[in-house]
């Protein structure tokens, strides 16, 4: 199964797509089921692209769209998987904003034990929120929660600075940077990754962590990267 994330409209993702399976096909050898996952509900496409030449259909290429909108949240919120939850704000809610995020936070707490993937999962969970609700209610949420371990939105934490001096400081703040733009954007292009792996301060990498979170696109995030 090969997936990619779609978070505003974009006219080219089924392009990509195509491209993205007959490179995996080719490598591998095998089928390829591919998936886009559109995270606001935003640029709805029809689960197919085409290309015409003359009288000849050269491309007819299938896929499957999942609009996290479309799907109800309830009980993947109470008792999906806890690898889910940070896409489940963005599924349809019963329950307040609000609620809906400090369940989740609640559960990424109780529920995960290893240290680096809750974090990583806490991450998600900010940087997918932002694309539905505001920064103020995230930080609101998550500080009640006592979800302190993330540079989000404050800078260092306690847990950063421990993981820093095993780690280097530099290098978890890298990670958490594309761990960020993962989870809000789905693959990174190459030449964007080597340009932030490049980066050294950590005031620098700080600033693009604060830029992914007011970016719509990747396109806007790496424009941002040159003011």
């Amino acid at each position: 199964m090969l997936v990619e994330f779609q978070a505003r409209p974009d006219r080219k993702m089924a392009g990509r797509l195509l491209e993205y399976t007959a490179m995996h096909h080719c490598r591998h050898d095998k089928p390829v089921y591919p998936v886009i996952i559109n995270l606001t509900g935003k640029g709805r496409q029809a689960e197919r692209y085409t290309m015409d030449c003359l009288e000849l259909t050269v491309v007819d290429f299938n896929y499957r769209m999942i609009n996290l909108e479309d799907i109800t949240g309830r009980d993947f919120l109470y008792r999906g998987p806890v690898g889910l939850l940070p896409l489940v704000p963005l599924m349809r809610q019963d329950d307040p904003p609000e609620q809906v995020l400090e369940k989740c936070a609640v559960r990424l707490e109780s529920e995960v034990a290893a240290q680096d993937e809750r974090a990583t999962l806490y991450v998600a969970l900010a940087a997918l929120s932002s694309l539905k609700f505001s920064k103020e209610l995230i930080l609101k949420v998550l500080e009640v929660s006592k979800l302190e371990n993330l540079p989000l939105f404050d800078g260092i934490r306690e847990q950063w600075e421990a993981r820093g001096e095993a780690r280097g400081e530099v290098k978890g703040r890298l990670d958490t940077l594309f761990d960020m733009l993962e989870a809000k954007f789905g693959k990174v292009p190459d030449d964007l990754r080597s340009q932030l792996s490049e980066l050294k301060d950590v005031t620098a990498i700080k600033d693009a962590i604060r830029k992914v979170i007011n970016a719509e696109t990747i396109e806007e995030f790496s424009r941002s990267l040159k003011n």
